[in-house]
């Protein structure tokens, strides 16, 4: 009876190659509209202002670059395959399973941040369905996300605001300009390279300044805690440790940075 029901072998591997002949084909018909698409939301972006698309089209811009760039590997390995001349060279078997072995580290890697993502975070919300938006949000990004509620409830939605540099230990959280923006957006973000402000005192009055100690594990002496340098304050708002809200708040004071007894907060100039 099975003999009777399973189809030859040469048959199954000719509907295995329909079918992948068949996937290849929509991502060609899909390259051209897919990359215009994204061409189009560039220019926007360029035509308006930093985060426009994310503002009104409500979807992360540099997100989309590696759906283009997974579609065009993918039409690239298609073309170069055809394109392979019947003596098949060194050169060109290994050019070609180059390739190959991109797309695929492309493909598994996406794929493991997608289902690592849904199954540990967003798992949550499903367990969870009675939980607030900020305690499905605290269980997500934890104290960064108390952080960036503090920043946006103590500034106005057309503030300058510096962040640290994107080094230790500040990289994956504060300093990060693409995660800080999600948070904190419309407001304008400004980010240095060092760890001091050179111009601080050419800086726009009423322009912030986070207090940000660190996210990331340092061990070089003194990586801790930003900014480096005193800084005349028009007012320094200091956040409480364990919520959201202000703590303290100083008129017209300078900021030290070897006072660490709050570590994350304002300065506003």
């Amino acid at each position: 009876m099975m003999l009777f029901f399973t189809p030859p072998k040469n048959e199954r591997n000719s509907n295995k190659f329909e079918l992948l002949n068949f996937v290849l084909s929509i991502n060609a018909w899909l390259l051209i509209p897919l990359l215009l698409f994204y061409l189009i939301f560039v220019g926007l972006e360029a035509a308006h202002f930093p985060n426009y698309v994310l503002a009104h089209f409500h979807f992360h811009l540099d997100g989309l670059i590696g759906l283009v760039l997974f579609n065009l590997s993918l039409f690239i390995v298609e073309k170069s395959k055809s394109s392979l001349p019947e003596k098949k060279t060194k050169i060109t078997l290994f050019t070609y399973l180059a390739i190959i072995a991109l797309t695929v580290y492309f493909a598994v890697g996406s794929s493991m941040l997608s289902v690592n993502t849904a199954l540990i975070e967003d798992f949550y919300i499903f367990l969870h369905p009675r939980s607030s938006y900020d305690e499905k949000m605290y269980y997500r990004w934890g104290d960064f996300y108390r952080f960036m509620t503090f920043v946006s409830n103590n500034t106005p939605e057309d503030a300058t605001i510096v962040i640290p540099p994107r080094r230790l230990p500040w990289y994956s959280r504060t300093g990060d300009m693409g995660l800080v923006r999600s948070f904190l957006f419309p407001r304008k973000l400004l980010e240095y390279t060092s760890e001091n402000i050179p111009d601080v005192g050419s800086l726009p009055r009423g322009t912030y300044v986070l207090i940000s100690w660190g996210e990331a594990e340092c061990n070089i002496p003194d990586c801790y805690g930003w900014p480096k340098q005193p800084i005349q304050a028009n007012r320094i708002i200091y956040k409480d440790p364990d919520s959201s809200a202000a703590i303290e708040i100083k008129e017209n004071s300078i900021y030290n940075h070897g006072d660490s007894k709050y570590v994350y907060g304002l300065i506003k100039l």
